[in-house]
């Protein structure tokens, strides 16, 4: 398999971390992403020596903040010619609620429109990189959101923290459907998929610090597969789960809904030039 540059959000830690190490392990250039440079430079380090790869780099960034996340952009961007997947890996799951800047509450900010900002910011790399592919990872938690109450979004000023992460996995879901629809036409695909129950610092937040859940690199083991896999490559809206493409829940299918996910994904990161993927190419 030819060598692919990957960049795989955060992936210092948990499932992140085991899909760049095997990642890397397959002899692609991974580009590494965390928020913590101390931490970075040693999964970097780790990962160096256990691989015996010298194609991984590290990018410092919090999700949370939208400048980080251009900047991110930016420095990827500034460094490589080329991007063959962007995998949105990084998320949250917030007990407590948590505000980011502009008064988005945590866990969207993390889980949902970082991954709307990262892609429509990478997009013009993808483009000239294609065939690429956007793979967003969501949650079977979507299936859990029977209803979307728009009005206590972004800020969830009515906190409930199952909720606002199934929120923002629906969000993700319906997102990447969307925009699945909008990139016909670029060479670049975008899917989303559910890693399975895996024992990360994610679930113990929400299990309150128990144990549980498969080790890390059973989650990795899909989220190379929507990198990388042939059937992945010509799949594009589709939405992966107990390893197979599966339907997602209704109302992730509901065209309202992903039109309104869509606009406020967009309006609150900027992401304006969606109207026109192609022009990213030029």
């Amino acid at each position: 398999m030819a060598e692919r540059t990957i960049l795989v959000t955060g992936s210092t830690d948990g499932i992140g971390e085991a899909t760049a190490r095997e990642l890397s392990r397959q002899g692609h250039r991974v580009l590494l992403h965390g928020r913590n440079p101390e931490k970075g430079r040693k999964v970097l380090a780790e990962l160096e020596e256990n691989t015996g790869a010298d194609r991984l780099d590290l990018f410092i960034a919090d999700l949370s903040v939208q400048e980080q996340v251009m900047r991110l952009a930016e420095e990827v961007a500034g460094a490589y010619d080329r991007l063959d997947v962007l995998i949105n890996n990084a998320g949250v799951f917030m007990p407590e609620r948590a505000v980011a800047p502009g008064g988005i509450e945590m866990t969207f900010a993390v889980n949902f429109l970082s991954q709307v900002l990262l892609a429509h910011e990478l997009l013009g790399l993808l483009e000239r990189s294609a065939p690429a592919r956007i793979v967003n990872v969501a949650s079977i938690a979507h299936r859990s959101a029977r209803s979307v109450d728009w009005g206590n979004l972004p800020g969830f000023p009515d906190y409930d923290a199952y909720d606002a992460y199934a929120v923002s996995k629906l969000g993700v879901v319906a997102f990447t459907a969307r925009l699945a629809r909008t990139l016909e036409g670029t060479g670049v695909t975008a899917n989303s998929l559910h890693p399975g129950v895996i024992d990360t610092k994610l679930l113990r937040a929400y299990t309150g610090g128990r144990d549980g859940g498969a080790p890390p690199e059973k989650g990795a083991e899909v989220e190379v597969h929507l990198a990388l896999s042939p059937d992945a490559g010509e799949t594009s809206g589709g939405y992966f789960e107990e390893n197979r493409w599966k339907r997602p829940s209704s109302l992730a299918l509901d065209a309202g809904v992903q039109e309104q996910f869509w606009e406020m994904g967009s309006s609150l990161t900027g992401a304006v030039r969606w109207a026109d993927p192609k022009a990213y190419a030029r």
